[in-house]
């Protein structure tokens, strides 16, 4: 149990009354009560059958928590045609996938002799073609009007976008030329795509928000959140579907039946899952849905293993004097052949994930980390209050139960995860063994035997400066990590990769190379830089079994400069760049140095290189202003650059 507490006097009893009432504001809730006894709890699921009882729940939710959560698309042809090139397969590297078989989407997507990328913030798609001798060039760009794309999928005849189309709505009072855009309504948009005429040949628009989905097979499994909005009595609750196939639309909304509630967990938004299935003829493509009531929109984090989907909803509790977490875990049975999506269980835990990698199945269990933050506080006397504050992280092994539909806990893990104050940083499962950072001032890698479900133990620590977002298991024993590097006090001063032996009685950090050092020790000029690698694992570029590990990194310099003139005038410098990183554990230091590919920028917007993709041994670094490509063999740049 990691606990801290202090007493605070204030002789200005306003300013006190001010800052508990704002202590009372700033902590969300999701129910009120006492924190449960044990580790977890049984939850039981109801069908909420009818709009008066759903209305009764959304109420029920509003009571507890004081803040609330505040159509066709034309297809254009620039250029070129959607030839998939010549027969056979190439080797290749994209997307960085958590479950082998189980596909997420990305921006960038290839099978080896196309590539397609969705440029950031905007409404089109690039389709290139790969030659035989791996020249790249622009066969086609989809414009796709008022839908913009958040991932694709790529599937060998559909590709299939997930985006958001935004509809205008009235004009504000400003005039008749001013245009308003709802971007506060979101509405989900998958869209099929034939990969041979680039038409859009199914299109699918839900009015929520997606939280996260995944392909298997031909197979497509969505998450999405629909906001529940309190003061609106004439708001539909039930989702809403509007589908186009073969030239005709049909709008419905999902019935009330098919809209479920767990107990303990509060209505504060709708999760929508969605199953699609992807038929060879587009006229064939079918959906399913159902709906559960749940937590916000940002407190959700989902694992898709070959055969479940599970749910984790992070809920925050609070009364008068404490606030405390916990999480609802729900698991969903994945029908593959029909793209349905069945419920199974579900249980409540103490504390809140981190992200999608803090859940695994393995020889079925599911395994589950979380961090729980808790704090009480009370009036001392006249003068002052007294608060003591905690953070525990846990490591839950859970065992369905059938008969019950919960999880049975069968092992914990909490004592000495993390040190005073410290919570979960990055976690990682691998077979038998968990690898879990935590980090206040210096960064604990502790490796987790798992071997025995019922009794996890620590079986190593490794300690340094800094902490890692994410770690990948790169053969037996050893792992990189990513992440950032830290001084003695815990201030993050750069972005750094680790190589680790995590072989048990051996292990250290190996090497730490430091990519960026954030400079602030002048007072005319400051440098700064940073990688969406630091919290988006697809961003990374990785293959062990090539032996590359790549990502963007971007890069700032600013501050004052003399002129001719001895005047001090303001400048900055921004620099977009790809490093790939050869790894090797034969060697003594297994992280090599760098190739640093730098795209060119815009002076008059900000233009970042977006991804990587490999094909055989030739590296493709995209942004949108283009492509540059890199030859391992060769060990240069090819020219010329692909350019947009």
């Amino acid at each position: 149990m990691n606990a801290t507490s202090r007493r605070v006097t204030w002789t200005n009893w306003p300013i006190r009354l001010m800052a508990l009432a704002f202590m009372s504001i700033a902590l969300l809730s999701s129910c009120s009560g006492s924190p449960f006894d044990g580790l977890a709890k049984a939850t039981t699921i109801h069908a909420v059958k009818t709009k008066a009882k759903m209305k009764a729940l959304v109420d029920e939710a509003e009571k507890a928590y004081d803040w609330h959560y505040f159509n066709g698309v034309d297809v254009a042809i620039e250029d070129g045609s959607g030839d998939k090139g010549s027969s056979g397969s190439r080797d290749y590297i994209d997307t960085n996938n958590q479950v082998d078989g189980v596909a997420e989407g990305d921006i960038v997507k290839t099978d080896g002799y196309e590539i397609y990328y969705a440029p950031r913030y905007h409404n089109v798609i690039r389709v290139m073609s790969v030659d035989d001798n791996y020249l790249v060039s622009l066969a086609a760009t989809i414009d796709l009007g008022n839908t913009y794309v958040d991932s694709m999928y790529l599937l060998e005849d559909y590709l299939v976008v997930i985006g958001y189309t935004y509809e205008e709505s009235d004009p504000l009072e400003g005039g008749e030329d001013t245009i308003c855009y709802r971007w506060w309504e979101p509405t989900g948009t998958v869209l099929v795509i034939d990969r041979t005429s680039l038409q859009v040949v199914y299109k699918l628009v839900l009015d929520s928000y997606f939280m996260d989905h995944r392909i298997i097979d031909d197979s497509l499994f969505l998450v999405s959140h629909k906001y529940i909005y309190y003061w609106d009595e004439k708001y539909e609750y039930r989702p809403a579907f509007v589908e186009v196939q073969d030239g005709e639309t049909t709008e419905v909304n999902l019935g009330y039946d098919d809209v479920y509630y767990f107990d303990d967990t509060p209505a504060y938004g709708m999760n929508v899952l969605t199953g699609l299935k992807l038929a060879d003829d587009p006229s064939e493509i079918t959906y399913s849905a159902s709906g559960y009531l749940g937590a916000g929109a940002d407190c959700k984090k989902m694992f898709v293993d070959a055969t479940d989907l599970y749910l984790a909803e992070s809920n925050y509790h609070y009364d008068d004097s404490s606030y405390y977490t916990t999480m609802t875990i729900s698991q969903y049975a994945l029908d593959i052949e029909l793209a349905k999506l069945e419920y199974v269980a579900a249980v409540i835990v103490n504390g809140a994930s981190l992200n999608q990698f803090s859940m695994d199945t393995y020889d079925g269990y599911l395994r589950v980390a979380t961090t729980d933050r808790r704090a009480s506080w009370s009036i001392a006397d006249i003068w002052g209050w007294t608060s003591t504050s905690q953070v525990d992280n846990h490591l839950y092994i859970l065992r369905l139960n059938e008969e019950s539909r919960t999880f049975d806990v069968i092992g914990h893990l909490s004592e000495n995860l993390g040190k005073p104050g410290e919570d979960i940083k990055s976690v990682r499962f691998s077979g038998e063994v968990a690898y879990v950072v935590t980090f206040l001032r210096s960064d604990p890698l502790y490796i987790i035997d798992l071997s025995d479900p019922t009794n996890p133990e620590i079986a190593g620590e490794i300690l340094q400066a800094g902490f890692d977002t994410y770690q990948h298991p790169w053969d037996e024993g050893h792992l990189i990590g990513i992440g950032y590097d830290a001084d003695e006090d815990g201030a993050v001063t750069g972005m750094k990769i680790s190589a680790y032996n995590v072989s048990e009685g051996e292990e250290e950090a190996i090497q730490t190379y430091k990519i960026l050092t954030y400079d602030w020790s002048s007072s005319t000029s400051w440098t700064y830089g940073f990688s969406e690698a630091l919290y988006n694992h697809k961003a990374i570029l990785v293959s062990p079994a090539k032996g590359v590990l790549g990502f963007a990194v971007e890069a700032y310099e600013y501050g004052y400069r003399s002129t001719d003139g001895n005047d001090q005038e303001w400048y900055s410098i921004y620099h977009s760049y790809y490093y790939l990183f050869d790894i090797d554990f034969g060697r003594e230091n297994p992280i090599s140095e760098p190739v640093i590919i730098e795209h060119p920028v815009s002076e008059e917007y900000y233009i970042g290189v977006d991804r990587g993709v490999m094909i055989e041994d030739f590296l493709y670094t995209l942004s949108d202003n283009g492509v540059i490509t890199y030859s391992l063999a060769e060990g240069n740049i090819v020219d010329p650059p692909l350019t947009f």
